[in-house]
C-alpha cells in the first residue's frame, strides 16, 4: 500500500493514453486539495482524485504544513485556464511559490520548435531549430516528458530536462505574461479606460521580460540542485 505524507504533489494520468496529468496537494486523511476544470479549488478524497487511475507521488514537501495551508486559504471559485491557471501550477504555486506547469512549458516548447522547423517563424528561426542545439534540447524535453510517464524521481526529471527547460519554462513564463497583460488592457479598452489600457501594457510587457529572465536562471539552479541531490542520493546508497 502506497504510503502518503503531508504536502505530496500527486499525479494522476486521466486519460486512455496515460498522457494528460492531474494535479492535487495531499492534506492528511486521505484528502486532496486540487483546482477542478470547473474552476473550483476543492477538497476531495483520493478516490475522487484518482478517478479510476494510479496515483503516484511526484514530489514530497519540506513544508508540508505552509503548503497546506496556502492551498486550504484559497478554495473557492478561481477560473480555470489550461496555460494560466491550471491545477499543476496551483500545485506548484502551493509548494514552492512559482506557478509554472511542466505540460504547458513542454508542449509549448514542441510547439515553438515545430513552428520554426516548418518555416512559419521565418527561415533564421527555421536554421536555428534544426541545429545541434535545439536538436538537444528538444531531446532533453522529450527524455523528461517520458521520464514523467515513466514515473521516474522528480530530481532525475530536472536534471534529464534541464537543457529544455532553458528553452520552455521561458517561453512559458512569455506565454503566460503576454496573454495576462492582453487580456488586462482588452479590459480597460472595454470600459473607455485607454490610459489604464496603455499603462498595463507597458508594465505587463516589462514585467514579463524581467519574469522571463528570471526564470532562465532559475531553471539553471534547479538543474544544479537536481544533479546535487542525486549525487548525494547515490553516495548515501552506496554506503548502505
Amino acid at each position: 500500500m502506497q504510503v502518503l505524507l503531508l504536502g505530496d504533489h500527486l499525479v494522476t494520468n486521466i486519460d486512455a493514453f496515460g498522457l494528460t496529468e492531474h494535479h492535487g496537494l495531499y492534506i492528511g486523511r486521505g484528502n486532496v486539495i486540487h483546482l477542478s476544470k470547473q474552476g473550483i479549488i476543492e477538497e476531495i478524497d483520493l478516490q475522487q482524485f484518482a478517478g479510476g487511475h494510479k496515483i503516484r507521488v511526484k514530489k514530497s514537501s519540506l513544508f508540508p504544513h505552509q503548503a497546506i495551508e496556502l492551498a486550504r486559504s484559497q478554495l473557492g471559485h478561481s477560473p480555470y485556464g489550461v496555460a494560466t491557471n491550471n491545477c499543476e501550477q496551483f500545485v506548484n504555486e502551493c509548494l514552492e511559490g512559482s506557478r509554472t506547469s511542466n505540460q504547458v512549458s513542454n508542449l509549448t516548447h514542441i510547439a515553438l520548435q515545430g513552428s520554426a522547423r516548418v518555416g512559419l517563424l521565418g527561415s533564421t528561426a527555421s536554421k536555428l531549430a534544426t541545429g545541434t542545439v535545439a536538436n538537444v534540447v528538444l531531446a532533453s524535453t522529450a527524455a523528461k516528458m517520458t521520464g514523467e510517464y515513466l514515473g521516474l524521481p522528480d530530481n532525475v526529471n530536472t536534471l534529464l530536462g534541464t537543457p529544455g527547460d532553458l528553452v520552455a519554462k521561458p517561453a512559458e513564463c512569455l506565454l503566460k505574461g503576454t496573454t495576462q497583460t492582453l487580456s488586462e488592457s482588452y479590459d480597460c479598452l472595454s470600459q473607455g479606460e485607454i490610459a489604464d489600457a496603455g499603462i498595463k501594457f507597458v508594465t505587463g510587457s516589462l514585467e514579463t521580460g524581467l519574469n522571463t529572465m528570471l526564470t532562465t536562471a532559475e531553471v539553471g539552479i534547479n538543474g544544479v540542485k537536481a544533479g546535487a541531490e542525486l549525487i548525494s542520493d547515490v553516495w548515501q546508497w552506496l554506503r548502505s
